[in-house]
């Protein structure tokens, strides 16, 4: 049973070592992937899941890849490329070590393995899902869903956007795709943010340069869909 301040749902569980042709995917909304980096065999395990993850495409919503933090350069860059190009939240199962950078990652409460997990089923709208205020999915869940723009579709946009530091654009791809997504006064921050964390997974490969600028993008586009003046965002 998944519950939280805002609704509850029952969630069946499957759990399988190995991603078999026979198994059922009909009302499939979301699905984990455990990895092991280190393995001898560890490329073969990912290309084995391939064919659930094409069957899953279209009703899948939440997508994590479980992984152990790993020091390995060449492991963990397969590891990011393959959830990259398969739409997969990375999930390392502890804070990687200060030398990678975490002293930044601690300072924006990241959460990691289980905690994260948790956290982003809780963000998902459970087609069966019974909000606290009693009404159930099949009366509100669309209109939940028309106040919450596709993450999926922020992501792809992030990720094919072109970064120019000298753009004359006054409105960035990331801004159209972000415009109304706080238009609604009871907005969880907290859920949105944990959705479009792996925005953040895009822009960490992304020059220094680039990834600044991507930031003061992203900054600025939900600042005007709050309905703040993009002039007071200036320097």
């Amino acid at each position: 049973m998944a519950t939280n301040k805002y609704y509850e749902a029952r969630v069946l569980i499957c759990v399988t070592e190995k991603p078999a042709s026979d198994i059922p995917i009909d009302g499939v909304e979301a699905l984990i992937v455990h990895h092991d980096a280190l393995a001898e065999n560890a490329e073969e395990n990912l290309k084995a899941w391939s064919p659930l993850i094409g069957s899953l495409a279209e009703s899948a919503e939440v997508l994590l890849f479980s992984c152990n933090v790993t020091t390995d350069s060449v492991a963990k860059d397969t590891v990011i490329k393959w959830c990259l190009q398969n739409r997969f939240e990375l999930i390392e199962s502890s804070r990687p070590d200060d030398v990678d950078g975490s002293a930044e990652a601690d300072a924006e409460n990241n959460k990691y393995g289980i905690e994260r997990i948790i956290e982003a089923l809780h963000a998902h709208i459970w087609s069966n899902m019974i909000l606290k205020s009693g009404k159930s999915s099949s009366s509100s869940s669309s209109e939940l869903e028309e106040q919450n723009v596709d993450v999926n579709q922020v992501e792809k946009q992030f990720e094919n956007i072109v970064l120019n530091q000298n753009s004359t654009e006054t409105t960035s791809p990331i801004e159209n795709m972000l415009d109304g997504i706080m238009g609604e006064e009871n907005v969880d921050f907290g859920e949105l943010f944990s959705q479009l964390r792996a925005m953040k997974e895009h822009a960490a490969m992304l020059p220094t340069d680039q990834r600044r600028i991507a930031a003061e993008q992203l900054v600025t586009a939900f600042w005007k869909a709050m309905g703040g003046d993009p002039s007071e965002m200036e320097d």
